[in-house]
């Protein structure tokens, strides 16, 4: 391995590094998945509230990313992966001493910056790698988002199992400490840099916009729509965000590049972007609640990662098969492929009864057309990124990635809140198909936009 290691050039090295990065985050992600129902009986929480733990990060994740985008191309890349691993690794040892939610809750905010993390690394290998593996390289990144969720779906229900869900996040510790060993080593510190400053104004009202839209949707699950907390958060949400667009336009160095985004492809890549993430985190909320609960298959904590596993696996394999079929047959097949397989998984849940191999089948068809799907909109929106702006394009995917990301186990909380668990499993999966279906025609209708 030491003479493979040598033998290879510097961008495996980045690209090998990266991958590693990207598998730390995602698996501590998995790991904690088995242990909601546990999670909610030990501190006494409902539903809705269990579901901020994976938003938690998500929406860090969708307040920071473009700050932390353009700090990239501003600062150099390099520095700024360090600076986000260090706030991670301390996110992640606190989650492992959480005496009680709040707690959880806010070591999970720290973690968020790991996931900022992702648009870099698309950012630096576009910038470091031959033109001719680029595509295939972001395959390679995008399999890694599976294979640290198999990993963190296996042993997490292992760990959770036979010791306890703090113990999950204590195992990263030391990971994440080498991680940032060898990103000091490893990244260059070099590339397009453009000038200019952090739209901090931009931020805030940004962060206010999505804040209190997943306040107004959680509160939904614990009052009622008809409740006036609810419709006050989303008159809070409208008008941050109407007035963060009007800020944007007329600020000299924005947060987001309004006319940039404007562009074709950019709007159809990046709706196409939320609706997958929404509709996966949707049922990977669920999915815990489904195989161990009463109401759904009654199975102990171990089978959440036994059943689950298949559909890392093809996550893991789609990511790459995705970046191949790029680079033999163009966009177009790949991507109506993967918004079939979603319209498909999703679908099979009503025609057959529930079992745990219906389950596996659910997860394995869903998560290829999902790592199909998120691995071309990366390369698209890569690619049509102004020189010197890489790490602000794909921060602005994978922001708007993020508050899908954090909308879903909230919509998916809040129906589990609101309905009795067989009545919640039947109207989340009828969501997720018609999301589905969204998908599928939106992606048959953007083909005029690929190449």
């Amino acid at each position: 391995m030491i003479t493979l290691m040598f033998g290879l050039k510097r961008y495996h090295h980045l690209l090998i590094l990266l991958g590693f990065i990207i598998a730390t985050v995602m698996a501590t992600e998995a790991m904690i998945i088995a242990a909601f129902p546990g999670i909610e009986e030990e501190f006494g929480v409902s539903s809705v509230i269990i579901a901020w733990i994976l938003p938690a990060v998500m929406l860090v994740g969708a307040v920071l990313l473009l700050a932390i985008g353009s700090l990239g191309d501003i600062l150099g890349k390099r520095r700024i992966v360090l600076a986000c691993l260090i706030v991670y690794g301390a996110g992640v040892a606190l989650a492992g001493y959480a005496p009680d939610m709040p707690t959880l809750l806010i070591s999970r905010t720290l973690q968020g910056l790991g996931l900022a993390i992702a648009p870099l690394a698309y950012a630096l290998v576009a910038e470091e790698t031959p033109v001719e593996w680029v595509a295939t390289s972001i395959g390679v990144l995008a399999a890694t988002y599976g294979a640290g969720s198999f990993i963190g779906i296996m042993s997490g229900a292992f760990i959770i199992e036979q010791i306890g869900w703090r113990a999950c996040f204590l195992v990263m510790v030391p990971v994440v400490l080498l991680l940032i060993v060898f990103a000091w080593h490893i990244i260059p510190d070099h590339g397009i840099r453009k000038k200019g400053k952090i739209d901090l104004i931009g931020m805030m009202l940004f962060a206010i916009s999505i804040l209190s839209g997943m306040i107004a949707i959680t509160w939904i699950g614990l009052a009622g729509i008809s409740d006036p907390l609810v419709w006050i958060c989303i008159g809070v949400s409208i008008c941050s965000l109407f007035l963060f667009l009007r800020h944007e336009n007329q600020t000299e160095d924005p947060l987001l590049d309004l006319g940039m985004i404007h562009e074709a492809p950019f709007p159809e890549i990046t709706i196409n972007a939320f609706l997958v993430v929404f509709s996966f985190f949707i049922l990977l909320q669920v999915m815990p609640y489904l195989i161990a609960s009463p109401a759904g298959l009654a199975l102990s904590v171990i089978y959440v990662g036994i059943l689950l596993m298949p559909g890392s696996l093809t996550d893991m394999i789609s990511g790459p098969l995705a970046g191949f079929m790029v680079s033999r047959k163009g966009v177009v097949i790949p991507f109506i492929l993967g918004a079939l397989f979603l319209l498909f998984g999703c679908g099979i849940y009503f025609l057959f009864p529930m079992t745990p191999v219906l389950v596996v089948c659910i997860w394995m068809i869903f998560s290829a057309g999902m790592s199909i799907l998120l691995t071309i909109d990366n390369m698209i929106v890569v690619a049509s990124a102004p020189p010197g702006s890489t790490a602000t394009a794909s921060a602005f995917l994978h922001t708007i990635q993020s508050i899908g990301g954090a909308l879903g186990p909230i919509v998916a909380g809040a129906a589990l809140t609101l309905y009795a668990p067989e009545e919640a499993f039947t109207v989340i999966f009828l969501v997720v198909l018609g999301v589905s279906a969204i998908i599928l025609f939106q992606s048959a209708g953007i083909r005029r936009h690929l190449p």
